[in-house]
């Protein structure tokens, strides 16, 4: 991998270019990744927080604003949602921020270090309604294991979605992860998120009548390494 693969690209005019946001993945050898250097991507070596499908919501900022003492890494494949969410990024004036257009699920026990990221969240996941596409959701057992591996020693791991069978699914796997501990009682869903901040699709479908599903784990704590 090379250095450019890990730096943040230099900002350009067009607000559709890469910017000092994105983090440069041209070439990157997904069939041999090696951890990021994020202090050299961030320009400081605060504790990583990361948000998995960022879509269209300013959660990430919101968080970002409310506890500036992390650094905060996004996820979100389209262009078109990384494009309008940078706008709002840039107009805010955030500097802890920076996005990935990448699948997570291939990357994300690569680009990370096991025991360092602070926080995972993940907000309406796309639930692939229709039963021959189920496989293709986030939240499966190896996806799970592979955050309660990077999340470091009393980590967070905070869901929200409003589809109830993946929401069980959510719980089902969750709850069978070894190394995670549901907060709010095995079998249970949170009664509220840790982070208060609704998101737009949350907000839409309160309107519309249903119901919002809140998981919030913790990563236990491990013993000192000798």
């Amino acid at each position: 991998m090379t250095r450019k693969s890990v730096v943040a690209s230099p900002p350009q005019g067009s607000e559709g270019e890469r910017s000092n946001w994105v983090i440069d993945t041209e070439g990157l050898p997904l069939e041999d990744l090696k951890p990021f250097s994020w202090t050299e991507v961030f320009g400081s070596d605060k504790p990583l927080r990361v948000e998995i499908g960022v879509g269209n919501s300013p959660f990430l900022m919101e968080v970002s604003r409310r506890a500036p003492d992390f650094n905060y890494v996004g996820f979100e494949y389209s262009q078109k949602r990384v494009v309008k969410f940078l706008k709002m990024v840039r107009a805010a004036g955030l500097s802890n921020i920076r996005m990935l257009r990448l699948n997570a699920s291939l990357v994300l026990d690569g680009i990370f270090t096991p025991g360092t990221i602070d926080h995972f969240y993940i907000n309406h996941p796309d639930p692939w309604p229709k039963r021959r596409h189920a496989k293709k959701r986030f939240v499966v057992p190896s996806n799970a294991r592979k955050m309660q591996l990077l999340l470091r020693s009393g980590g967070a791991l905070s869901l929200r979605t409003d589809f109830p069978t993946y929401a069980q699914q959510i719980l089902d796997v969750l709850d069978g992860t070894e190394g995670l501990t549901n907060l709010a009682g095995r079998g249970n869903f949170a009664l509220s998120p840790i982070e208060s901040f609704a998101t737009p699709y949350e907000n839409k479908f309160r309107k519309a009548g249903r119901q919002i599903y809140y998981l919030e784990y913790a990563k236990d704590h491990e013993p000192p390494t000798r």
